[in-house]
């Protein structure tokens, strides 16, 4: 049978606190803590460690993802993005600044258009948002 996964939007309201209940789910049993990145949350979907074996189907349902939109919308993705223009390569700052620019306006992806993008991109993963 499939495992059922569920993250609770009410469990958090920031990207760390996202992480947090990604961990409380996803990573139960591990003496470490997963990277507070998208990249590291894209490692935990593939599983082979915490939960998951390693592109194990399951199913993800997170409910109250409405208050998550709101949460990791505009207010939450630009200044995510202010503090990557301190640690980017040189070469990417224009781009980031571009970003930047387009999130002040309410265009381009917020963090929640991306962790949504970034989980619907593992087809093992039957994907709910509720």
């Amino acid at each position: 049978m499939k495992k059922a996964i569920t993250l609770d939007g009410n469990n958090f309201a920031d990207l760390a606190g996202f992480y947090d209940e990604v961990e409380r789910n996803l990573t139960k049993g591990l003496d470490w803590k997963i990277g507070r990145n998208l990249d590291a949350y894209n490692d935990v979907l593939r599983g082979g460690f915490g939960v998951l074996e390693y592109q194990e189907p399951f199913t993800l349902t997170w409910i109250n993802s409405e208050k998550s939109k709101t949460d990791l919308g505009w207010n939450a993705t630009i200044p995510y993005l202010e503090k990557m223009l301190t640690t980017c390569h040189p070469d990417n700052i224009p781009h980031v600044e571009e970003t930047i620019a387009h999130a002040k306006n309410g265009e381009g992806s917020t963090l929640f258009d991306d962790i949504v993008e970034i989980t619907r991109d593992h087809e093992h993963i039957e994907f709910i948002l509720s």
